[in-house]
């Protein structure tokens, strides 16, 4: 799901050297882009920076490159496969969060959204794939994924496993972007990957970003916006990627437990949180948790939530306690 976001700044009385800087370019199948507020040269150079290092972790991180650490862990029938520390990182993060949210979020159900037709060169099944459901979830699981950390060795258990990063990759090279901007002294910035967002500090003016969060039923809408600073922002909605079987739609967001796409009445969730990384997997899992679990596992990761839920009349949005004030309704 598309955030859209609001650059608001006054640069009038600035020095020459001052300004913006705005640099855009796909990264992990998807539109990424670098606003960098402050001196022009160390903008543009640290702007720079920022994308040549989205783009070795996408090298590293994407399910869809050749010589990735994920292509070599999804070929490895079983043996432990030496990774690079970020993707040791990354897998652990997951296992983590897998375990705090009851599995919701889970980076092993590749094979399923694969016979599910999720994946580009992936033709969708005339008709629910019910067996092959049933053949793939024993390799759904977190817990049969083996960490070697003095290693730094991945081993999927089964021979058959396959994991995708895809709900928790974006954030976390949002997360690294954002840290290579700060290193080289930038203060104000916004890393946006594909809707994950990192706002680091608040603008020229100090009047902070704002942040719009997208209609789930009117692409052309946004039905409010937020104000943010060093915080990070994630949106999950399956309104806009799905596949539909004998006339009835399917999403692409996979309960881990079921094998199924989620079916209940939320439409997106929005996360904002201190590291992309959480908000990107957050909002995943408590698309599939629901929101009354949701709401507990919020306080687990001290984050805050937009949840956007089916109502008689259209729509209804419940915003966490730590949002109100920092929100503006349309």
């Amino acid at each position: 799901m598309r955030i859209i976001f609001f650059l608001i700044l006054s640069l009038l009385g600035c020095s020459p050297k001052m300004g913006i800087i705005e640099k855009k370019e796909f990264v992990l199948g998807t539109l990424g882009e670098v606003i960098c507020v402050g001196n022009r040269d160390l903008c543009r150079e640290s702007v720079k920076r920022a994308f040549q290092e989205m783009e070795r972790l996408e090298d590293i991180l994407s399910y869809f490159k050749k010589n990735s650490d994920i292509n070599l862990l999804n070929n490895s029938q079983g043996s432990p496969v030496s990774v690079k520390e970020e993707t040791f990182e990354v897998v652990k993060k997951a296992i983590e969060i897998s375990q705090k949210t009851e599995g919701a979020f889970d980076i092993t159900v590749s094979p399923l959204l694969k016979i599910w037709g999720f994946y580009e060169r992936e033709k969708p099944f005339p008709e629910v794939p019910l067996e092959l459901i049933k053949e793939k979830l024993p390799l759904v699981g977190g817990d049969k994924i083996i960490l070697e950390e003095m290693k730094k060795t991945v081993t999927l258990k089964n021979s058959s496993m396959a994991i995708d990063l895809g709900g928790i990759a974006k954030g976390y090279i949002v997360d690294r972007a954002i840290d290579i901007l700060k290193k080289a002294g930038v203060k104000n910035a916004l890393v946006n990957l594909g809707g994950d967002i990192f706002c680091l500090g608040e603008g020229k003016d100090k009047r902070g970003w704002r942040v719009g969060i997208q209609d789930p039923l009117n692409s052309q809408k946004i039905v409010a916006t937020l104000n943010l600073k060093d915080k990070a922002i994630a949106t999950s909605g399956q309104y806009e990627n799905f596949r539909e079987i004998q006339g009835k739609r399917f999403g692409h967001i996979i309960d881990p437990k079921t094998g199924y796409p989620v079916e209940n009445n939320i439409l997106s969730v929005t996360i904002v949180a201190d590291n992309c990384l959480t908000a990107d997997a957050l909002a995943t899992a408590i698309f599939v948790l629901g929101k009354e679990k949701g709401e507990s596992v919020l306080q687990d990761f001290s984050a805050e939530a937009v949840i956007i839920t089916r109502a008689e009349k259209g729509e209804h949005l419940w915003v966490s306690p730590g949002l109100k004030g920092k929100i503006s309704y349309y």
